[in-house]
């Protein structure tokens, strides 16, 4: 877990002179909805581990200090953070350390086909911000051969980490092939102990209506069931009729036989 700050609201700085957001993101299509799935799931209704307040986010600045000149990830996760929040006020528009209490647990670098320094002057960055957990995603494996690399937080560097489970976060990261907005293909998810991936509020509805779906089949037959049941049963009504009726003209020329010897 990334350390608590101190900082009194009081002693909060003045921020005026700092440039908190440009509204430069230039990503693709693809990266853009990676990011959103490693997002949009702590809001859609999912099932997260998470008991604590949280906040996550795409395409962010975490700013360390006022000279900082801020540094942006694809992707950060940050637990326990602290206060309530007005979004829209400025001192909470990007992500100041001193605001939230604490720098971010786990940042996300997704590398794109043109490398920006993941394993470079952010690997050290990153550290230098003390956040505890550093997830390359390299899906095009520009970097090396190696398509997920994590690193832990060890004294003042990071240190590769031989998983992607992340214990003080009860959260971990696995690579999913499955379909994602009709777009199939490898994605980084967030997952469980287990490994089993943290289902999407979508993937949770379409479960549902798929079990809904299956009910609704079950009824069917059973209707289909019960109607044929019905066929028989009125089938079998309709001999007995017929057997009644028979009898019934038994009867009659019985009775008629009957009349016949009597006159006789």
């Amino acid at each position: 877990m990334s350390e608590k700050l101190t900082v009194m609201p009081h002693e909060y700085p003045d921020t005026s002179h700092m440039i908190l957001e440009d509204d430069t993101p230039l990503d693709s299509f693809i990266n853009e909805k990676q990011q959103r799935l490693l997002t949009t799931v702590f809001y859609s209704g999912a099932e997260i581990p998470i008991n604590v307040p949280f906040i996550v986010a795409a395409n962010v600045g975490l700013f360390s200090h006022l000279r900082d000149s801020g540094i942006v990830p694809d992707v950060f996760l940050s637990l326990n953070i602290v206060g309530e929040k007005e979004w829209w006020e400025r001192n909470v528009r990007s992500y100041l350390f001193w605001e939230f209490g604490k720098p971010p647990d786990v940042v996300i670098e997704i590398v794109s086909p043109t490398p920006g320094n993941e394993l470079g002057s952010k690997l050290t960055d990153y550290a230098d911000l003390r956040i505890p957990y550093y997830v390359v995603y390299d899906p095009l494996q520009k970097l090396s051969e190696t398509v997920l690399q994590v690193f832990q937080l060890q004294f003042n560097s990071y240190i590769p980490k031989n998983d992607a489970w992340f214990p003080d976060v009860n959260l971990g990261l696995t690579l999913w092939d499955g379909t994602f907005e009709n777009i199939n293909g490898t994605w980084l998810r967030w997952c469980n102990v287990d490994e089993n991936v943290i289902k999407t509020g979508d993937e949770i509805a379409a479960e549902k209506n798929l079990e809904i779906s299956q009910k609704d089949v079950e009824i069917s037959q059973k209707d289909v069931e019960i109607s044929q049941k019905d066929a028989e049963i009125s089938q079998k009504d309709t001999e007995i009729s017929q057997k009644d009726a028979e009898i019934s003209q038994k009867d009659t020329e019985i009775s008629q036989k009957d009349a016949e010897i009597s006159q006789k």
